[in-house]
């Protein structure tokens, strides 16, 4: 008899795994962290409950493991922005890839848009309570800092990384009022107008 292990289970395995981040995500927006619990995550993401013990041991670490795939996908988004940006090809205002590389479309409309922000930011605020989030974190905010600089000092600014700190806050700022007052209105404009002063001032 042939013994089965993770990694030769690995792609379906990994897909499980994946399945069950995406459903904590979900549990998170949608009915908040408390919500979380082995056995509605498998319910939500439609798999047996031995699914979600196997993979994870505690609350803790599905939260953990939730926020590191919701970091890892959107890092990837943003690294993927800007090399398409630094293209010779492409020739942008370097305001309008900052709003590009702050804002994707995609992941700021909709209901499930808006069930994965509120995902991500209790995650975020989660980190204040449980340090093993606060990696995860800083790893999602260094690397929008880091894609920022570059973007603000070709606009202009004479405090790149000091205003791509100022920018990140006043977005999370205005993205948290959004979803605490049901507002939907296109923070695009809003954005490229703080990013101007900033970099004017």
């Amino acid at each position: 008899m042939a013994v089965t292990t993770r990694n030769s289970d690995r792609p379906r395995g990994a897909a499980r795994r994946d399945a069950l981040l995406d459903a904590v995500l979900r549990v998170v927006g949608d009915e908040g962290v408390d919500a979380v619990t082995h056995r509605r995550v498998a319910d939500v993401a439609g798999l047996p409950l031995a699914s979600t013990t196997y993979w994870f041991e505690s609350k803790e670490h599905l939260l953990t493991a939730a926020l590191e795939r919701a970091a890892e996908r959107d890092i990837e988004r943003l690294q993927t922005f800007i090399r398409e940006a630094a293209s010779p090809e492409r020739a942008a205002d370097p305001l309008d890839l900052v709003v590009g590389a702050i804002l994707d479309p995609a992941e700021h409309s909709g209901p499930t848009s808006r069930s994965l922000l509120l995902a991500t930011y209790a995650l975020l605020l989660e980190a204040a309570r449980r340090p093993e989030l606060r990696d995860a974190t800083m790893r999602w905010t260094e690397a929008y800092w880091e894609a920022l600089t570059p973007l603000l000092a070709a606009a202009g600014s004479r405090d790149p990384r000091s205003h791509a700190e100022l920018l990140l806050a006043a977005v999370d700022g205005l993205i948290v009022t959004q979803l605490a007052t049901g507002e939907d209105s296109d923070l695009a404009p809003r954005l490229r107008q703080l990013a101007a002063a900033l970099v004017n001032a």
